[in-house]
């Protein structure tokens, strides 16, 4: 980085007397644990927000547990908006800004993964919890508006929409909300038209989802040529008279083959209720639809869209003229992903996150749509993997070795200026994760971060895979942006620090490295593939000149509690224990309409031939099992089906719940809890 305001160069200066520690003895257990609480107590930074037309940013942090929202005008000191006090559990989401920036919307409470599901309650308050949306006026005042979720203000900020269910709510800002309509289903989007006098949802229905219009002064309601598939991504065009939208037809099963495409690019023009496909992408790579989590399409005129694809087998945005035939022209780099994008106000500008030239690293990019090349946005080698405009003002989420993830403000000159000081205390030392590459049995590269203990002896030390959830998730060699794996990116560094060898695994099925690698064959229940590279991964491991053989372990959580059990199940020879959280152990699913008694046979087949519970009678190493017993993730009665059939073969293990906790903890203790848990249980099994 250049240059910084006073705020950013004091976090400099503390990031740079950490980074390079000198050698230490290991942590003991009790060391270990005040410094797992230390640091998960530490500021974290999600959901950065900016108004469309002031240098306006907000963002929700989380500091001790507490969470709250933050606001910073251009660059200047961050004010709380909201005044929590406890570490409860309570989310704070879905954060709009009125255009002018002086209203905020959110949610309190609720799942943001099951916004109409009952709202979690991880607390065991007596009377549960409310999803709640809330507008702070520019005074502070804070006004509930009503349960629900999606809040999104007009164009012209003189009125807020949300929904809860199947239910409309509109209100004049700051006024009581009303009820417009109630239909059955979900509304999962909202958008308004330029002019404020409709919006746009699409409605999910389970089996299907439609793209309607809700036509504020009329209060009527339409739909945009319903069909039998799920359409999503609805958005108007500049002037309101186009809507585009994308139509999927769920392919049955991952197994057949892709002999077709199973997505098309829609465009419904609201002026004589016509609907166009613009566009078809061809079969192959890209035939089925992805994109970023948070993005989708962007207009930049009245005839232009931008849109995520992979085509090249890399997630690129591209372009087409929907008024011309032909192929889309993609804008940023080949052989690279996308993980976030945004325009500028005026449409001329593109900035997004992305891994070029470097897939284990992620920077932000400006590119002009007149064709110029793409430029970085900074010089930092720290991971910027979200975007945000307030007005003309830049703002990005990044994260370090040190430096858990925070807002910075991109000024003109490329300069930044951290919103927020996130350093870790004096007394605590970070190993710089090293990138390391191995090859599975089958020849498919993977890449991982090694961290390395501290202490420099010539000891073999016992070592642990470390195998991330999702499975579409990427672990880098920094804190993570999303707090799931900030937490473990933490716990892999406590474990470095007490003398573990730990090695994160980026396998198969995951992102950042291309459709083919994301979609690989046989992965999860169709053959569990993937489980070939946690095997590479202990082998790299056995290589290491520092590492014990006889002493490897295995830990992570839901796809990474999967493939943990699987481990443990299929090769307690190398895998001398495993800590397992909310995994899934039986993967077979109910009989699909559309296969013959002898497909849905043969699926049965492979779904539980790929899972963990087909080879428990291999197991003999003890495992830790850790769930909520509300989660809606990964169902609660996985961890109690594998604690029963581990039971009746007298495999050791250990058992923990969280009462009316969710999949991803929203309680910091519960996440300390689990962590001294995890230590305990490794101390007993690797160390000693």
């Amino acid at each position: 980085m250049k240059k910084f305001g006073p705020l950013a160069a004091c976090l400099l200066a503390g990031t740079i007397a950490l980074a390079t520690p000198a050698s230490s003895a290991p942590l003991d257990a009790k060391e270990a644990q005040e410094q797992i609480k230390t640091l998960l107590a530490m500021p974290f930074a999600t959901n950065l927000i900016g108004a469309s037309a002031a240098p306006r940013f907000a963002w929700v942090e989380k500091r001790d547990g507490v969470r709250n929202i933050l606001a910073s005008i251009s660059g200047n000191i961050p004010k709380a908006l909201t005044h929590f006090t406890k570490d409860d559990g309570t989310d704070l989401w879905g954060l709009a800004f009125s255009p002018n920036g002086k209203i905020l919307a959110y949610v309190e409470g609720g799942d943001p993964e099951y916004p109409d599901d009952p709202s979690p309650n991880a607390s065991s308050m007596a009377f549960g919890t409310r999803q709640i949306v809330h507008v702070i006026l520019e005074n502070g005042k804070d006004i509930v508006m009503g349960e629900g979720w999606n809040p999104t203000f007009s164009p012209d900020g003189s009125q807020l929409a949300f929904s809860q269910k199947g239910t409309l709510f509109l209100s004049r800002t700051g006024d009581a909300a009303n009820s417009q309509m109630t239909v059955r289903g979900s509304l999962t989007s909202l958008e308004w038209s330029p002019d404020g006098k409709t919006l746009v949802f699409t409605l999910d229905r389970g089996t299907h989802s439609l793209i309607g219009m809700w036509h504020v002064q009329e209060k009527t309601m339409s739909f945009l040529d319903p069909g039998l598939s799920h359409d999503s991504q609805p958005t108007f065009s500049p002037d309101g008279k186009l809507v585009a939208f994308v139509r999927e037809h769920e392919p049955l099963s991952k197994t057949h083959e892709m002999k077709t495409s199973h997505w098309e690019m829609h465009v419904y023009d609201t002026s004589n209720n016509i609907d166009h496909v613009v566009w078809t992408p061809p079969s192959g790579q890209g035939a089925r639809f992805f994109a970023p989590e948070g993005n989708g399409l962007l207009w930049t005129d009245n005839s232009h869209l931008l849109f995520p694809w992979e085509g090249s087998g890399w997630m690129r945005l591209c372009g087409i003229d929907i008024q011309k035939d032909g192929n889309p022209h993609c804008l940023t780099p080949d052989k690279a992903e996308i993980s976030s994008y945004k325009l500028s106000s005026d449409k001329k500008t593109l900035y997004y996150t992305s891994n070029t030239g470097n897939h284990d690293a992620w920077h932000a990019w400006q590119q002009s749509m007149d064709g110029i090349a793409p430029k970085r946005l900074t010089k930092n080698n720290e991971m910027e993997t979200a975007i945000a405009l307030a007005g003309t003002d830049i703002g990005l989420m990044v994260a370090g070795v040190t430096q858990p993830a925070h807002p910075v403000l991109v000024l003109p000159d490329q300069h930044e200026q951290a919103l927020i000081d996130p350093k870790l205390p004096p007394s605590i030392h970070f190993v710089t994760p090293e990138i390391v590459t191995f090859r599975s049995n089958d020849g498919l590269t993977i890449h991982g971060q090694l961290f390395s203990p501290q202490d420099k002896t010539s000891a073999r030390h016992p070592a642990l895979i470390f195998v991330h959830g999702g499975p579409q998730r990427q672990m880098l060699p920094a804190f993570n942006a999303m707090g799931y794996y900030s937490n473990a990116y933490i716990m892999n560094q406590m474990l470095a620090a007490q003398g573990y060898v730990v090695l994160s695994v980026n396998y198969r099925s995951g992102t950042g490295y291309g459709e083919a690698f994301r979609n690989a064959a046989g992965i999860g229940r169709q053959g569990a593939s993937e489980y070939k590279d946690v095997l590479a991964a202990a082998s790299y491991l056995k290589a290491q000149p520092d590492v014990d053989p006889k002493r490897i372990g295995i830990w992570g959580g839901s796809w990474g509690g999967y493939l943990t059990a699987l481990a443990l199940a299929r090769n307690s020879d190398i895998f001398s224990a495993g800590a397992d959280f909310h995994g899934v152990h039986d993967m077979t699913t109910p009989d699909k309409n559309g296969f013959s008694p002898e497909e849905n046979h043969a699926e049965h087949e492979l779904e539980w031939h790929s899972s963990p519970v087909a080879d428990i009678s291999h197991w003999k190493s003890p495992v830790m099992l850790v769930h909520g017993d509300d989660d809606y993730n990964v169902a609660f009665k996985q961890s109690a089906l594998l604690s029963r059939m581990l039971t009746d073969r007298g495999i050791p293990y250990e058992e923990h719940s969280f009462p009316d906790e969710r999949h991803a903890f929203l309680r910091t203790q519960n996440w300390l809890t689990a962590y001294s848990w995890m230590n305990d249980f490794f101390e007993q099994h690797l160390k000693k």
